[in-house]
């Protein structure tokens, strides 16, 4: 049979739009790789790719399953003259199947061994599993139901969460499983963003050996043909944006480049989806807010983005002009908005009040005013403009609570907020490598990062060396260590004890601040959620 995989970028809980823009897709496809003669086409879709993933929350909305159900009748209206499609639909926890055929859509009742035949087509085993658990599930069934022997793929729907290492896993995976079942593997994958969550997508075949046959372009849109019969597979990719033929196996970006291209797709669809076009973003003249920007200009365009330079009376000259260097070479406007007077205004007020109210030492208090200074002046041009406001921070500096709560943890969406700041200037690195050219000022790579809280403050003066301070959160958060027993080689207990400690102690500015893109697997605020009145630390 002729098959399409459908890489699909839904809407949560937009389910006539979803519709649309899956009939959009399907009969462009089909447009692009015709069937023979007297042949059908099949489109495979990803798991509910008329709900849009994640759903759950959505089903207390009143009529859910009812407007989910009406959008798919709508689907198959649409595409009565065009392919057939296979379609989960919501409501249980196992999804309800059902095929769109002619204008008239059937329920395919989900055997309890997996299996669905699709009328006068080829049959597919769907495991309960994720591709690393599937092997006994499947092997049992393979090897005692007489019905396994007219199998023709194994598929896999489920979405799953972008992390770099995730697409190796997978395939690795998904080819034990070929060369063990001696079956070919199709894997469709949503692809986009919703809040937190990045899909990268990366839909893939593989032949019954468990070679890779074919491989979806990651983070975009995209579709696969495949011509499947019992014993034989082919596949290729197709090009459904007009471009000229695509190679059939896609390259899986790895480590910078799928870093910056999650959080580029992450922030596109933030935007986007929320009905906005552009955003807003501090300009600091250090990395963290270069690398954001440079996201942004990616995501949505240079003429979308907006540039505030908030110089106060400690900033550096070079702070300026890395700052007017960075927005000039991406091509974004960029306005400065000294806040000197503003913390004038401030300590005029603040002084007297203050005079007879016990000395406090070690005082934040004007350190703190300085960039709540900012974040309201940020929030008055996305109000003005209506734009989203980007955070700056970085996972190693919101780890630690190494920043300000409702200053520069304002924001709607922090796009670097799961990046090591040791891993940032990678990334760095790799986007003016990918540009040929020296986008990121060099000086911004080379000078020691400060938030220039006073005249000569550094991270450093408060903080561990970063390489330090990283290694000590990879222990904690991604490797799951004893905080108790939490040992870094050179690293003395002291320093490591330190980490710890600010690490609980700013749990309550996690609660508070902008949702992070998940490009890591233990996201603070996703992942790493803790109560903030705890002892676990």
């Amino acid at each position: 049979m002729h098959i399409i995989l459908l890489q699909h970028n839904p809407v949560p809980g937009d389910f006539r739009g979803n519709a649309r823009k899956l009939a959009d897709m399907a009969l462009k496809a089909a447009a692009q790789s015709p069937a023979a003669p007297g042949e059908r086409t099949l489109c495979l879709t990803p798991a509910y790719a008329l709900a849009g993933v994640p759903w759950n929350s959505l089903k207390h909305v009143g009529g859910f399953y009812r407007r989910c159900r009406d959008a798919a009748h709508e689907l198959a209206a649409m595409l009565e003259n065009g392919p057939d499609m296979l379609l989960s639909l919501t409501g249980a926890e196992i999804p309800l199947y059902v095929l769109l055929s002619e204008g008239s859509l059937t329920a395919l009742a989900r055997q309890a061994n997996g299996i669905i035949r699709i009328p006068d087509g080829p049959s597919f085993y769907l495991p309960e599993s994720e591709p690393a658990w599937a092997h006994q599930e499947a092997l049992d069934l393979l090897k005692s139901s007489r019905a396994a022997s007219s199998v023709h793929a194994v598929l896999f729907t489920a979405s799953e969460l972008f992390l770099p290492e995730n697409q190796g896993k997978n395939e690795m995976h998904c080819s034990a499983l070929a060369s063990l079942w001696k079956l070919p593997v199709l894997s469709v994958h949503q692809c986009g963003a919703t809040d937190s969550f990045v899909y990268s997508g990366q839909s893939f075949v593989l032949d019954a050996s468990g070679d890779v046959l074919a491989r979806t372009s990651a983070f975009e849109e995209a579709a696969l043909a495949v011509e499947l019969e019992k014993g034989s597979i082919s596949a290729s990719a197709l090009p459904l944006r007009g471009e000229t033929a695509l190679e059939a196996v896609q390259p899986a970006p790895e480590g910078p480049e799928a870093l910056f291209r999650a959080a580029v797709l992450g922030v596109r669809d933030y935007v986007h989806k929320c009905g906005m076009t552009g955003a807003v973003l501090g300009l600091s003249g250090g990395m963290d807010s270069a690398l954001v920007a440079c996201i942004a200009k990616e995501a949505l365009g240079a003429e979308n983005v907006l540039g505030i330079l908030m110089p106060s009376r400690w900033s550096s000259d070079h702070s300026e002009s890395d700052a007017e260097a960075l927005a000039a070479n991406l091509g974004i406007q960029a306005l400065t908005a000294r806040i000197t007077p503003v913390m004038d205004a401030f300590d005029t007020v603040l002084s007297p009040l203050f005079a007879d109210l016990p000395a406090v030492e070690n005082d934040l208090t004007a350190d703190n005013i300085q960039p709540r200074i900012r974040g309201t002046l940020l929030m008055a041009f996305a109000n003005r403009l209506g734009r989203v406001v980007l955070g700056t921070g970085n996972k190693s500096e919101n780890a630690v609570g190494y920043c300000t709560l409702y200053g520069d943890t304002v924001g709607a969406l922090e796009p670097i907020g799961d990046i090591y700041k040791t891993d940032v200037y990678a990334v760095a690195r790799w986007y003016n490598n990918m540009c040929g050219r020296e986008v990121i000022p060099e000086n911004v790579f080379t000078k020691a990062p400060s938030a220039e809280l006073h005249p000569g403050q550094v991270d450093e003066d408060n903080l561990p060396p970063y390489d330090v301070l990283d290694a000590i959160l990879r222990e904690l958060l991604e490797n799951g260590a004893n905080p108790e027993t939490l040992v870094v080689p050179g690293v003395s207990d002291e320093v490591v004890r330190g980490v710890v400690r600010r690490v609980a102690a700013s749990e309550f500015k996690r609660h508070q601040s902008a949702p992070t893109l998940k490009l890591s697997s233990c996201t603070l605020g996703v992942d790493w959620h803790m109560p903030v009145a705890s002892k676990a630390l």
